[in-house]
């Protein structure tokens, strides 16, 4: 999604899609720097695992034109979210051992951790070619996709909240749909009427964009389902006032 914003900055923006593209790329920023400022002050990490390894995957491969080369505005507005994501990879080394509640992956946290970022990479690297996604786009929103349901199992595994902040959940399901609504418009118009992109690398459209329409319509429903449980839970907190919270222990998510 953000790739596909910066490439576009020279591509005949029209006012929805600027409009757009500001909102998504605001929101995002809003619910990372939440994330990121939460984790620091709780200590922990504010996103699910597999989702930290895979984005910080995503934003190498697309810094560095290891698919397909890109734009100037392209590749350095990927290296300045990839700058962002090491940010949180930090944080789970910092605090990532202490979260987890198995004594086997606590012991050997790092090296699962390492195994993970290479797996993540390499896997990543091989869907994409395989698939043709030369920019990202499918990939980031099946990411998203994963993300979202990881955030409630998160949310389960941490009754505390700690490093989940309520404001960083409605940013990402407004820069969710802001990004829907721009990839709406803007993807299909990067194909001439034979159905070629109009840049190199040249590929072919796809048959459809089912997947696509999927994803843009269901990741904001579960982002909606993990906005209502967080606010269900921080009012579950409130109540218990006066109440000890609990220990801080979660597993791998």
């Amino acid at each position: 999604m953000k790739s596909a914003f910066l490439y576009s900055l020279n591509n005949d923006l029209t006012p929805t899609l600027m409009v757009a593209g500001a909102v998504m790329f605001g929101a995002w920023t809003v619910a990372y720097g939440q994330i990121v400022l939460t984790g620091f002050r709780d200590k922990t990490y504010g996103l699910p695992l597999p989702s930290i390894f895979l984005n910080i995957a995503w934003e190498f491969i697309f810094s560095f034109n290891l698919v397909a080369d890109g734009e100037p505005a392209l590749v350095w507005g990927n290296r300045l979210w990839f700058a962002v994501d090491c940010v949180i990879v930090l944080q789970v080394f910092l605090y990532g051992p202490q979260a987890q509640l198995n004594p086997w992956i606590r012991k050997h946290f790092y090296a699962i951790s390492l195994a993970s970022l290479v797996g993540s990479v390499a896997g990543l690297y091989c869907f994409t070619t395989y698939i043709g996604d030369v920019y990202g786009l499918a990939t980031s929103f099946l990411m998203n996709f994963a993300m979202s349901i990881l955030f409630i199992s998160l949310l389960f595994a941490r009754p505390d909240l700690k490093g989940l902040p309520y404001g960083a959940a409605w940013a990402k399901m407004i820069g969710t749909l802001a990004g829907a609504v721009f990839c709406y418009i803007w993807w299909p118009l990067q194909f001439d009427p034979s159905g070629t992109l109009v840049r190199p690398p040249f590929i072919q459209q796809p048959p459809n964009s089912y997947l696509l329409y999927f994803l843009y319509a269901t990741i904001p429903v579960i982002d909606g389902l993990y906005i209502y449980l967080n606010h269900q839970r921080r009012k579950e907190l409130r109540n218990q006032s006066g109440a000890p919270r609990s220990s801080y222990h979660v597993t791998v998510t």
